[in-house]
């Protein structure tokens, strides 16, 4: 279907009126064969919508880490920064996706290594965000990375201090990570 669309030669780049491109939205939307035909079509892999987002940023939300795959291969800045200052890493952060983690921490050679300590507009780094929403193995792998646990946001919290999701959850993320990667310098 996709292609008889293509076929058109339509403007790829158009967007509609929240700045989404059809690339975007196929990317939001996990259709990996919509990605894969619009990326060969010439699609711009890095194209923003009016948040600043980018495809990848969508994937990396979403988990999808097929099309995340897709998208890098096709040369997505795995460092782009939407208007909220966050990275493509940071979105995975916060849904707790390890395997899309893994792909934006581990790029192909020769390509930038991803920022893992860069903070959002709250000064908040990936690992802040993974602790908040309670994504302990999340947070253990950003961790082993070399994410920073000494980082301040702009509440003055390290990661391992912020209340996230709060009660018992949080309490057994935090023994968790305590179990998988020690505690924190000087704790």
């Amino acid at each position: 279907m996709i292609q008889l669309l293509l076929d058109q030669r339509p403007n790829l780049e158009a967007k509609d009126t929240m700045g989404w491109t059809a690339l975007m939205v196929a990317s939001a939307a996990g259709r990996i064969e919509a990605v894969n035909e619009l990326l060969e079509a010439g699609a711009n892999v890095d194209a923003v919508n009016e948040k600043g987002q980018t495809s990848l940023h969508y994937a990396a939300s979403k988990g999808n880490v097929q099309i995340g795959r897709a998208l890098i291969a096709k040369g997505a800045d795995i460092n782009a920064k939407d208007r909220a200052s966050q990275h493509p890493l940071h979105r995975a952060a916060t849904t707790g996706s390890e395997a899309f983690l893994k792909i934006l921490l581990n790029p192909p050679e020769g390509r930038p290594k991803t920022r893992l300590n860069g903070a959002d507009r709250a000064g908040n780094t990936p690992l802040h965000l993974a602790m908040e929403s309670g994504h302990g193995e999340a947070a253990a792998i950003l961790i082993e990375a070399g994410a920073d646990r000494e980082r301040t946001n702009g509440d003055g919290q390290v990661p391992e201090e912020i209340d996230g999701v709060g009660g018992q959850e949080q309490k057994r993320v935090r023994e968790y990570l305590v179990s998988r990667v020690g505690t924190r310098r000087g704790f």
